[in-house]
């Protein structure tokens, strides 16, 4: 070989060896390339599974399984195959699998389900039982195996075995919360309440937490079928454990969330002769009674605190209480008896020496209200009212006052010394009920001066309150103002309106039907509803009950869209019901606000109702 010859075919070596060197790839690059493949596999695979094409997922998941032990893959792998309903390759590879990862819950549970879904019952019960026998005494590791059979939708094993998880533990833990869950999730609902007050009396703690989830299931409650069991459920609960007080307690709060002021407040008196230590409940549960317009249950809350001597701290609040119900019945039922107003206002005069100064405020008040609205007497409740607020100390008390004494202003046509005084309280409570309540007050007294733009503008904050009542009579009024505007850009329909309703508020009522007949008589499509629905209100309160049952259905039928007819239909049917005595009346105007007017904020209360008929 010539020396030539040597060299080119050195060369020719030392090239192909450069570029093997080149071609190759180093051993992580080529981990790198696997890796991005497995992911790129893995992507394709989800979006086979996600579009329904099992065969192709099952493939690709079965291929990456092999490739990386993974069992995530695996577990994939087994759903494309029973989408797929291959159930005897499902239960081949699921008992291969477990064989190697004897340790493993999951799997065991899988198979029971391939068993259930291709209808052997046996194998499934079989395997199931051979679980069972073998349970860890371990809270953590048996709500796994429950959380695997709920799932996959084996709600009766889970129950089993949560049921016998209860026995392992013996008190050092439990599953009621799971058992209930469960049996809330198939509707078998007096099951569900059964372990909850189980939890109840073992873990009072979880007092809270419970009446979180109680409230939850009233909510969703579309018709009261749950509540009624709920009411059940508890009421039996009780009896049975008479002496449990966290269910007293929560057949109290399930009381007051029906409404049922009366259960309610005899429960309270229950619990209290038992413990003494309700005094600060019942007196707020009578409060509510009141707000409700239940004065004779309210009454009996406030006597029974005052059945327990001046010794005790509510003695003055109880006393305010029986006073300011009285009162509020007779305003209720239109009494315009003055010596009845005469002997309440002597009444107060006789329990200042009995009440402490932290509880004069709601006394005070209601004797302004009498002396100003009903013995003619307004220069002295006006001087009344500005002698406690000089000698107040507390901001709440001194507000509250504030706004009596502005709203007895207005009354009097006294606009720009109740504007004042309802900005004062405003600005002092800007994001308390109280001022809340005064700004809404501002707004109406801007109303019936014909100041529409600074109402409105007040009132689109005061929708959004925190108190339910504000936020909704300032959406009402909002509606008023906004719709006779867009119906009547000059403002005259609604100038009309205004006039009425501040004579209303004035109580001179008389004046204001003259106005609202002439509204009725001419106005128009927006202004006539709300007329009628004024005189509706009017003689309600003057017991012509029928003249007003009549206005209400006037509304609905002539205009049902407008936003007057779900409370003009309400209001009928309390008529129907409370004074009219037509049940079965009553009952259809509930079943048609319901159907018709399912968003309107008057339609739980119509169900409710309702459901009592």
């Amino acid at each position: 070989m010539s020396r030539l010859t040597f060299l080119i075919l050195a060369s020719l070596f030392l090239a192909l060896s450069a570029s093997a060197q080149i071609t190759t790839p180093p051993k992580g690059d080529k981990q790198k390339a696997k890796n991005a493949q497995v992911q790129i596999d893995e992507q394709l695979a989800y979006q086979y599974f996600s579009h329904q094409e099992y065969e192709k997922a099952r493939d690709l998941f079965q291929s990456l399984y092999k490739k990386t032990s993974q069992n995530s893959y695996f577990q994939q792998y087994t759903e494309c195959l029973l989408q797929l309903k291959q159930f005897n390759e499902a239960e081949k590879e699921l008992k291969a699998f477990i064989k190697k990862n004897p340790n493993q819950t999951k799997p065991l549970i899988d198979l029971i389900y391939v068993y259930t879904l291709d209808g052997k019952s046996d194998k499934a019960k079989k395997q199931f039982d051979d679980i069972l026998k073998h349970l860890p005494e371990n809270f953590q590791s048996l709500k796994g195996i429950g959380n695997a059979l709920q799932n996959r939708g084996l709600y009766d094993m889970a129950i089993t075995l949560y049921e016998k998880g209860n026995k392992l533990l013996d008190g050092k833990d439990n599953f009621n919360f799971e058992l209930a869950n469960i049996h809330q999730s198939m509707a078998n609902y007096q099951e569900a309440f059964r372990y909850y007050f189980i939890e109840l009396e073992e873990k009072p703690t979880q007092y809270n937490s419970i009446k979180n989830r109680l409230q939850t299931m009233l909510f969703y409650d579309v018709n009261n079928s749950i509540t009624d069991e709920m009411r059940f459920a508890l009421l039996k609960r009780t009896q049975e454990k008479p002496d449990n007080l966290e269910l007293a307690q929560m057949l109290v709060w399930f009381a007051i969330q029906q409404e049922d002021y009366d259960i309610a407040l005899a429960q309270c008196q229950s619990i209290d002769r038992k413990t003494h230590d309700q005094d600060a409940q019942i007196i707020n549960l009578s409060g509510i009674c009141l707000n409700n317009k239940q004065f004779d249950i309210a009454r009996e809350g406030y006597d029974y605190i005052m059945g327990k001597g001046k010794s005790s701290p509510f003695y003055g609040l109880a006393l305010a209480g029986t006073i300011n119900a009285d009162y509020q019945k007779l305003k209720a039922r239109n009494n315009t008896d003055t010596k009845a107003y005469e002997k309440l206002s002597k009444r107060i005069d006789e329990a200042y020496n009995d009440i402490n100064t932290n509880d004069l405020t709601k006394l005070t008040v209601v004797q302004a209200d009498i002396m100003a609205y009903q013995l003619g007497q307004t220069d002295k409740a006006v001087a009344l009212l500005q002698n406690a607020i000089n000698n107040v100390g507390n901001k709440q008390d001194r507000a509250a006052l504030k706004l009596k004494l502005a709203d007895i202003y207005l009354r009097n046509d006294e606009v720009w010394e109740a504007t004042l005084l309802y900005s004062q309280v405003d600005k002092s409570l800007k994001e308390e009920p109280l001022g809340h309540e005064a700004r809404f007050k501002n707004a109406q007294l801007r109303y019936f001066i014909g100041e529409y733009e600074w109402a409105e503008s007040q009132l689109k904050v005061l929708k959004a309150a925190t108190s339910k009542l504000i936020a909704n009579d300032a959406m009402t009024l909002s509606l008023v103002i906004k719709d006779n505007l867009e119906a009547d850009t000059l403002g005259l329909e609604l100038k009309r309106l205004a006039q009425a309703d501040y004579r209303i508020y004035q109580q001179r009522e008389d004046e204001a039907v003259v106005l609202l007949d002439d509204i009725i008589a001419t106005g128009n499509d927006v202004s006539k509803p709300h007329a009628m629905f004024r005189k509706g209100e009017i003689a309600e309160k003057h017991n012509a009950f029928e003249e007003a049952d009549l206005l209400f259905l006037q509304i609905v039928e002539q205009y049902p869209d407008s936003y007057m007819a779900d409370a003009a239909l309400m209001r009928a049917a309390l008529i129907e019901q409370n004074s009219l005595k037509n049940k079965e009346l009553a009952g259809e105007h509930y079943e048609k606000l319901i159907d018709e007017y399912p968003t309107s904020i008057y339609t739980a209360q119509a169900k409710k109702n309702f459901r009592k008929l």
